[in-house]
């Protein structure tokens, strides 16, 4: 029995990875591999409760309390490899890994952080922060975490809080407090491939590190996650989470705001599918977002390579020096930024999109006001 534990970093395929695992379950148990369930959700609510931040998800402390412990036990009870994590468990302190790990003593076990270039990072963890209901453009975030690093000293354990775009993307930091439980030879670093890499080949390393067949599960069937919004679809967004300016509780606003409508009707748009973005009637073109095309998505700016680069070139070097195996080529962690003269992340609010109108109708649907027929039913223009 051996367990291999994938910790994330969030943004680098762990959606699909997951769901790939949960979905063919029978397909990896008939391989002689385990992928656990416990209840729904057991994965997630392990690392909330591991990482102590149920609140930040809209849980109380009794809904993740004991799920971790009951994830182990029945690891436990397999006689061969077990696949468990979370992209939550990314930003674990050694404190917290070494709670993390206490249930599986005496069990060998194999970390996997996966790994993207930070240029692609950059705009994903915005976007990402934007549908978890902040309100900052991207000049915002740029001023304030990318281009305000504390570096590794400056953390939970030391009493401070380095930015947060930091201590969720600096996988050579994860490799490190991973690595303060586990030897370092059996942390693992997964490189995310290439723009334009079939999905497949994510699974393929990851099978690699986890040293298991590849050919167990059909890694087509499961579509890519979490489509890239475009940029005026993010400013949207933005407009929305200042109307709304918590007027939801946080269990709601994931629901409805960030699931049903960020994650389901504006990435729909995203991605050239049928959508819709606000009411009929008195909303208008409460919606209407931009074309949705991959060209309006937000890439990192140009004027971030230098510092994007620097940072890379310092990790790698830590790479080469060390244990760790690495599946996949260091050298795709290179940032991947725009090209000078590229437009810009930030956009105006378009100007026939309605924020008030469309906050009204989720409010609406989260039961905070009367609620109209074609709510949330217009095709999103693209």
């Amino acid at each position: 029995m051996r367990v291999v534990l994938h910790v994330g970093l969030p943004k680098t395929g762990t959606t699909y990875l997951q769901s790939l695992l949960a979905s063919q379950r029978e397909a990896l148990r008939a391989g002689g591999v385990l992928h656990p369930f416990v209840r729904p959700g057991a994965m997630f609510r392990s690392a909330v409760e591991l990482r102590g931040s149920h609140a930040k998800f809209g849980l109380a402390e009794d809904d993740v309390a004991g799920t971790w412990a009951a994830v182990c036990e029945r690891a436990r009870q397999h006689d061969g490899p077990v696949l468990l994590g979370h992209e939550v468990l990314a930003g674990a302190t050694p404190a917290q890994v070494a709670a993390t790990l206490a249930p599986l003593e005496g069990v060998e076990v194999d970390v996997v952080v996966t790994a993207r270039d930070l240029g692609r990072q950059a705009t994903a963890h915005w976007q990402e922060e934007v549908k978890l209901g902040d309100t900052r453009s991207f000049a915002d975030v740029e001023a304030e975490e990318l281009r305000a690093d504390t570096g590794r000293d400056v953390g939970p354990d030391a009493g401070g809080r380095r930015p947060h775009f930091w201590h969720a993307q600096d996988w050579g930091w994860a490799l490190e407090r991973w690595s303060t439980a586990v030897p370092a030879e059996r942390v693992h670093l997964v490189v995310c491939p290439a723009p334009g890499a079939e999905p497949a080949e994510l699974w393929r390393r990851f099978a690699a590190a986890a040293r298991i067949d590849p050919g167990l599960l059909d890694a087509g069937a499961v579509p890519a996650a979490n489509p890239s919004l475009s940029r005026p679809e993010v400013a949207l967004l933005r407009a929305v989470n200042a109307e709304l300016a918590g007027r939801l509780d946080r269990e709601t606003y994931l629901r409805v705001v960030k699931k049903e409508y960020a994650e389901g009707v504006l990435a729909a748009g995203s991605a050239g599918a049928a959508g819709s973005a606000g009411s009929a009637g008195s909303a208008g073109a409460a919606g209407s977002a931009g074309s949705g095309s991959a060209a309006d998505r937000p890439r990192t700016p140009d004027r971030l390579r230098g510092l994007l680069e620097s940072v890379t070139d310092r990790w790698l070097a830590e790479l080469a020096a060390g244990a760790h195996p690495v599946h996949g080529d260091p050298a795709e962690l290179r940032p991947v930024v725009g090209a000078p003269g590229d437009p810009d992340p930030d956009v105006p609010l378009p100007a026939d999109a309605d924020p008030a109108a469309v906050a009204r109708d989720l409010l609406a649907r989260a039961g905070h006001g009367p609620r109209r027929r074609g709510l949330l039913r217009r095709r999103v223009r693209g």
